[in-house]
């Protein structure tokens, strides 16, 4: 039998890839982070003002940066999410319920993160 065929005939064998709630999840995520990646480039635009970069609710904004500083919003947006798949693929064997929870988790910080970017890229910070 030849490599590729032998491989596919590997990767579906892995029960992780029959599990529904598991691909509903990984499929839910991977939506919110390309949404999170095309917003960031879509909305982030060159500006010479400083921006806010940090927000709190205690302060409010508090810190100004670059406006290249929120393109760390999608990317933690992509490693968080992608660090919980790794995880929740190699735990899947031992445990269904917790790999499930690492994805609903990436999830979270995927809806999250988008979240903030959405909200501090929704002002014009001195561009048209």
């Amino acid at each position: 039998m030849n490599t590729k065929a032998n491989t596919k005939l590997q990767i579906a064998s892995h029960s992780i890839y029959k599990d529904g709630w598991f691909l509903s999840l990984c499929m839910l995520t991977l939506g919110v982070v390309l949404f999170n990646i095309i917003w960031a480039l879509i909305n982030i635009k060159q500006t010479q003002v400083q921006i806010p970069v940090r927000f709190s609710s205690l302060t409010n904004f508090d810190q100004l940066g670059s406006w290249y500083q929120l393109y760390e919003i999608p990317i933690i947006a992509v490693l968080v999410p992608l660090a919980n798949f790794a995880l929740a693929n190699l735990l899947h064997s031992r445990n269904r319920l917790i790999s499930i929870f690492l994805m609903m988790a990436g999830l979270m910080c995927a809806i999250l993160a988008t979240a903030i970017l959405i909200g501090f890229t929704v002002i014009n910070y001195g561009t048209n």
